[in-house]
């Protein structure tokens, strides 16, 4: 049965105090958001910026990079880091269901970032779990691998035809 509402928003209050401790902690650290591996918002401490929109985009930056880990032989995806001009951008796997996205001034030492944040992730993951995919009972569903990702499908080359 999927979990209520109400879990949910207990979930989403405690995960939201988890961002505003990685804040607080992590020198540099501008904001962050949690969101499932869809896209959907779950909470967020991203003072002055659009939280849905970039819970969107961090979970199609994920999403790559989950490909690219396994297509590479590197097991499972942990986080991706990207540099900008004015800052750094961390995205790290919370368990299932969840994406931690962490903003960062250009000031942030993401070595420290990795070293401080891992602790507040873990603790997001647990309470995650309430947006995790319930599984459901279909073909596609059987056909799911091991780590919960689908095979890509298989491309064929169109023919032109004349």
């Amino acid at each position: 049965m999927p979990p209520s509402r109400k879990a949910r928003l207990a979930a989403a209050e405690r995960i939201g105090a988890e961002l505003q401790q990685i804040r607080s902690s992590v020198t540099g650290v501008v904001g962050s958001i949690t969101a499932t591996i869809d896209g959907f918002l779950i909470a967020q401490d991203v003072p002055d910026l659009e939280p849905t929109q970039i819970a969107a985009l961090v979970a199609t930056m994920q999403a790559v990079a989950l490909r690219t880990t396994l297509a590479t032989g590197r097991g499972q995806f942990r986080d991706v880091v990207t540099r900008g001009s004015e800052g750094y951008l961390a995205v790290y796997a919370a368990g299932r269901g969840a994406i931690v996205a962490v903003i960062g001034s250009s000031e942030l030492n993401v070595g420290m970032l990795n070293f401080q944040a891992r602790r507040f992730i873990d603790r997001i993951a647990e309470h995650a779990t309430e947006y995790e995919k319930q599984p459901r009972a279909t073909a596609a569903a059987s056909a799911a691998s091991a780590d919960g990702t689908r095979p890509l499908p298989v491309r064929r080359p169109r023919t032109q035809q004349n």
